[in-house]
């Protein structure tokens, strides 16, 4: 059932062709443009005829649901009625002497022009123009097709560029986490950020050598570390406490050792005794270091 109106819709569009929906008449210094706007595209044939004052059009295959006048009083242009006549519309124009009409329709067939000028002037015939006549102008398929793959090829381009960068910033952030790191003692190489800690387990990883070591108990011990030309005294533990640094008067002997850790006795047992407050204590040795 639902198919019948349809059908009928498709009758009727066959049998009267495009419908006239509305017209506009732009009148200009040097011209008059007639603009007719249809429902469908315009594919009838045009015919016209002029015999002294009086232009007569015909358009094949067009409908109109009811006739128009209008007066116009141009200097090229003055009246214009549309009526229907059976399966054609007759369009009637009094115009003045040696005013010729040129038609022309848009260039998605849903408009056409009818201009009324004196013949220095008119336009040669199908020219499409668009110009102030109220049509829409429309692109043709092929730029459409261009403009669609203009739009492609720019999305493209960007994505690999994205994956580019990415990718670089990946391969960065792998470099710098792969870089070995010494603890903020040896904060002498480049690139080389503090830390709090110095686990014993790592300093061979460092580039650091342990000279001397010492338990003095089961969270602390105090060493004689080597890194480069230098030689560091520390205190190992919660946290990396330095002691002293040497260049010259290196020990070398277990012995010179223990001698100058008996010289370090009373700063070893002034920090035990300030153990709960081991991070002022920690702070006041890393400010030490860094002056150092």
């Amino acid at each position: 059932m639902k198919k019948i109106p349809l059908l009928l819709l498709l009758l009727t569009t066959f049998v009267w062709g495009s419908k006239i929906l509305s017209y506009n008449v732009y009148d200009r210094h040097e011209r008059v443009d007639v603009m007719l706007t249809f429902d469908t595209p315009y594919e009838g044939v045009l015919r016209q005829n002029q015999q002294g004052q009086t232009i007569t059009i015909k358009l094949e295959e067009a409908s109109i649901d009811s006739p128009l006048n209008k007066t116009i009083n141009s200097t090229y242009l003055q009246n214009i009625t549309i009526a229907p006549s059976g399966d054609q519309i007759i369009i009637t124009a009094k115009v003045s002497n040696n005013v010729l009409l040129q038609a022309s329709k848009t260039s998605d067939s849903y408009g056409l022009r009818l201009r009324f000028s004196p013949p220095a002037t008119a336009p040669a015939l199908n020219e499409t123009d668009n110009e102030a006549t109220g049509a829409l102008p429309t692109k043709d398929e092929s730029e459409f097709e261009r403009s669609y793959y203009v739009v492609i090829g720019i999305l493209i381009v960007g994505i690999i560029i994205l994956f580019w960068l990415k990718q670089g910033i990946a391969k960065k952030a792998t470099a710098l986490h792969s870089e070995p790191k010494a603890p903020w003692l040896f904060n002498s190489l480049p690139k080389k950020g503090p830390s709090p800690t110095l686990p014993i387990a790592d300093l061979d990883s460092s580039g650091i050598q342990i000279r001397f070591q010492k338990t003095l108990d089961p969270s602390h011990s105090v060493a004689m570390l080597d890194f480069g030309t230098m030689s560091y005294l520390v205190l190992l533990g919660n946290n990396t406490i330095l002691l002293d640094k040497f260049q010259d008067n290196i020990p070398i002997t277990q012995n010179e050792f223990e001698a100058l850790l008996q010289t370090k006795h009373r700063e070893l047992d002034g920090y035990f005794q300030l153990a709960p407050a081991q991070d002022e204590v920690f702070d006041a040795y890393k400010e030490k270091a860094s002056l150092i």
